[in-house]
C-alpha cells in the first residue's frame, strides 16, 4: 500500500452516545449521501455511536477499485479508533459491505443489507450495460432518473425516487463515472458470501416490491446459515426511506438480539 493511501478516508459524520456504547457504520448506496440515512440517524443515535459516511466527497482519486474502497472504509474506523462495528449498507453498498466483512472481518459485528443485492441478474446485468456504454454519450442525469424509474416504477415509491434523484444530482459527471466503472468489480459477491466468517451473521431487509433484487437475495440466503431475510410489505426498494419506521424497528429489534 502506497504511503498516502494509509491516511486517505472517507469523510464522515458521527453521533457520539456515550463512550460505551456500540457502534454503527452507515454506508449509502450509489448517488446516495449521509442525508439519505436522515431517518435512520435520528432513531438510532438515542441507542448507538454513529459513523455516517461519505463517499462521494473526498478522497478524489482518477479510479475506484472495490479493495480501495474498503481500506478506505477501514482507514476512516481507524481514524476515529472504532475497534469494531455494526455495518448498515443500502442497495449497491451491501456489496462493498460484504467485501470489507471478507478483507476486515475482526471489524465486524453484523451486516445489515438495506434493499440488499447478493449478485447480477439478466436484468441487473442489461442495466449496467447501459450504463458503462451510454455513460460518455448521455447526459449522466437522464440515466440515474432512467434506473431510478426502473428499479422504483409504483406510484408509493415516488418519495424514494425523488429523495435519490436529488441527491444524486449533486454528484456530478465524473463521479458518477467512477461509480459506474466501479459495480463490475463487485459481481463475484456470491463467491464472498462463500468466504464470509460464520460468526459474523446478516439480515437482509427488503420491500416486497423490491423486483429486480429481492428473489435472488431470497434464494441465495436460503442456503445461508447465518443470513436471514425480513420482508417489508407493499414497498419498493428503497424500504428506509418509503417505510423507515418498520424498517428501523426491524434493524434494531435484530441489533438487540444479536447483542
Amino acid at each position: 500500500m502506497a504511503d498516502e493511501e494509509k491516511f486517505e478516508r472517507f469523510n464522515a459524520e458521527f453521533h457520539l452516545k456515550s463512550d460505551s456504547a456500540k457502534w454503527l457504520v452507515f454506508v449509502h448506496g450509489f448517488g446516495g449521501s449521509a442525508r439519505t440515512w436522515k431517518k435512520q440517524t435520528e432513531f438510532f443515535s438515542q441507542h448507538y455511536n454513529l459513523l455516517v459516511l461519505e463517499m462521494h466527497k473526498e478522497p478524489q482519486v482518477s479510479d475506484l477499485e472495490i479493495d480501495k474502497v474498503c481500506r478506505l472504509i477501514n482507514n476512516t474506523l481507524v481514524y476515529h479508533e472504532i475497534e469494531k462495528a455494526h455495518f448498515l449498507g443500502f442497495s449497491f453498498s451491501t456489496l462493498i459491505c460484504l467485501r470489507f466483512a471478507v478483507l476486515y472481518p475482526e471489524k465486524v459485528d453484523t451486516l445489515i443489507m438495506g434493499g440488499g443485492i447478493v449478485k447480477f441478474n439478466l436484468r441487473t446485468n442489461f442495466l449496467l450495460y447501459l450504463a458503462i456504454n451510454f455513460k460518455r454519450w448521455i447526459n449522466y442525469m437522464i440515466l440515474y432518473r432512467f434506473f431510478a424509474y426502473i428499479i422504483l416504477p409504483r406510484k408509493n415509491h415516488h418519495r424514494s425516487r425523488s429523495i435519490f434523484v436529488t441527491e444524486a444530482e449533486k454528484l456530478g459527471y465524473d463521479e458518477f463515472c467512477r461509480w459506474v466503472d466501479l459495480i463490475p468489480q463487485t459481481k463475484p459477491s456470491l463467491r464472498w458470501l462463500d468466504e464470509l466468517d460464520d460468526n459474523i451473521k446478516i439480515l437482509f431487509v427488503s420491500g416486497s416490491e423490491d423486483h429486480l433484487f429481492l428473489k435472488d437475495t431470497k434464494l441465495h440466503t436460503n442456503k445461508m446459515e447465518n443470513s436471514r431475510v425480513e420482508v417489508i410489505e407493499n414497498c419498493g426498494h428503497v424500504c428506509s426511506i418509503e417505510q423507515y419506521g418498520r424498517f428501523n424497528d426491524i434493524v434494531y429489534e435484530y441489533l438487540q438480539s444479536a447483542n
